[in-house]
C-alpha cells in the first residue's frame, strides 16, 4: 500500500467515481483518511460529463474536470478505474474488499464503505425513441447542443414530453430533475433561435423553490406549456415532413 502507516480504521472505500463519489473521496481525504476510489468505467466524472449547465446557468464540465484533477493529485486517494467489486467481507472498522481490474484481483483493507454508484439515464420504449433520430433523451439533447448538431441548429420547433417512464406503476416516483432540465433546455433553444416554437407537454410542473423563476422566464419568452394526464398520453407519429405530436 502507498500509505502503510495509516491503520485500516482510517481508510475508506468509495464505490463510484461520479461527482458524488469524488466529493466523498475528497471530503474524507482532506480530513486525513486514506481513500480508495473504485469506478467501473474508464474515466471519472459520471453523468456530469454530459451535462451543459446547472439550473442557475453555471458551467458544469469545467468544474467537473477541475474536481477530477484534484482527486487525481491528492496524495491520500488511490483511484481504480475499469474496476468492479468481486467480494466484500468484514464489519464496521475492518472490511476487506476484493476488486477486479484488467484481469487482476486486488485486495483493499478499509474501515468504512461509501456507495455512490449514481444512476443511468432511462431509455424509453415509447414516443419513437430508438426509431427516429430526432427523438432524444435529455443527455442526448445536451450533447447535440454542445456539438452544434444540425438536428438542433436547423430545427424550427421542439417538443418536450415530461414524465416519460416515471410516475408509472413500475416507477411511481418523480424523477425530480426533468422539469427543470426541460425548461432550461427550452430557454437554451430560445437563446439559439428566438423564433423556434417550443412546447413542454407535462403532467405537473415541479420547478420547486427558486427554480420557479425559470418557469416564469420560459412563459415570458413564449414557451408553450400543455398539460396531459396518464390516461391520455401524447401520441407521436413519424411523417414524411417531420414528427407529429398529438396531445
Amino acid at each position: 500500500l502507498r500509505q502503510p502507516t495509516i491503520s485500516v480504521v482510517h481508510k475508506a472505500l468509495v464505490i463510484g467515481g461520479g461527482v458524488a463519489g469524488m466529493t466523498a473521496a475528497l471530503g474524507l481525504a482532506e480530513q486525513g483518511f486514506f481513500t480508495y476510489l473504485v469506478e467501473q468505467s474508464n474515466e471519472l466524472g459520471g453523468n456530469a460529463l454530459n451535462l451543459l449547465n446547472t439550473w442557475r446557468g453555471e458551467e458544469i464540465l469545467g468544474q467537473v474536470k477541475d474536481m477530477i484533477q484534484r482527486v487525481k493529485n491528492h496524495s491520500l486517494i488511490d483511484i481504480y478505474t475499469e474496476a468492479s467489486i468481486k467480494k466484500a467481507i468484514g464489519f464496521i472498522g475492518n472490511y476487506e474488499t476484493i476488486i477486479s481490474q484488467n484481469g487482476n484481483e486486488i485486495t483493499l483493507k478499509h474501515g468504512v464503505v461509501i456507495v455512490a454508484t449514481g444512476a443511468e439515464e432511462h431509455k424509453p420504449a415509447e414516443y419513437l425513441y430508438g426509431d427516429d433520430e430526432r427523438v432524444l433523451t435529455h443527455l442526448e439533447l445536451d450533447e447535440s447542443i454542445k456539438s452544434g448538431d444540425a438536428r438542433i441548429t436547423g430545427a424550427k420547433s421542439a417538443v418536450f414530453i415530461q414524465c416519460v417512464g416515471s410516475r408509472e406503476p413500475e416507477r411511481p416516483y418523480c424523477s425530480k430533475v426533468c422539469c427543470t432540465h426541460s425548461i432550461k433546455s427550452a430557454l437554451k433553444l430560445k437563446e439559439m433561435n428566438p423564433e423556434m416554437d417550443i412546447y413542454i407537454i407535462y403532467r405537473d410542473i415541479r420547478t420547486y423553490g427558486q427554480r420557479e423563476e425559470l418557469y416564469r422566464e420560459a412563459r415570458n419568452k413564449g414557451v408553450i406549456f400543455i398539460r396531459y394526464n396518464r390516461e391520455q398520453k401524447p401520441m407521436v407519429e413519424k411523417r414524411d415532413t417531420g414528427i407529429l405530436v398529438t396531445v
